[in-house]
């Protein structure tokens, strides 16, 4: 009777240390390294921001100067806001650099801002000459 105890308490054992170590191999930092146990959301790649040309209140102007984020239009001066969408007719984005000058002639079409950021361009469509 002690041998059939001995062995049942062997298998009792024996499957609860297969269960042990399944545990540990699938909370294993390998496991998580993986990714295959990850809570973490999937992140995609992102297109950059696009300006929606059928936004209201568009305004249309001549760019005469540009000196760092600050641009002339008839006359005017604004400040492009930090998160300014910048494109040529296209729709290809622009860097500061492509349109920098202390007397330039551009068509452009802009967005201002709204309440304290009155005085920022949001978004602004440049059109170079050909």
């Amino acid at each position: 009777m002690t041998g059939k105890i001995t062995r049942k308490s062997m298998l009792g054992a024996s499957c609860v240390w297969i269960l042990i170590g399944a545990a540990v191999l699938l909370w294993s930092p390998m496991a998580e390294a993986q990714g295959t146990f990850s809570q973490a959301p999937q992140v995609r790649a992102t297109q950059p921001a696009k300006i929606d040309r059928s936004l209201p209140g568009s305004r249309r102007g001549i760019l005469t100067k540009a000196q760092g984020t600050t641009v002339w239009i008839d006359r005017a001066s604004y400040v492009l806001a930090p998160d300014a969408l910048v494109e040529n007719k296209a729709g290809s984005p622009l860097e500061l650099r492509q349109y920098q000058g202390d007397s330039v002639a551009f068509e452009v079409q802009y967005w201002l801002g709204t309440g304290s950021a009155d005085r920022q361009i949001t978004h602004m469509i440049i059109t170079f000459p050909e």
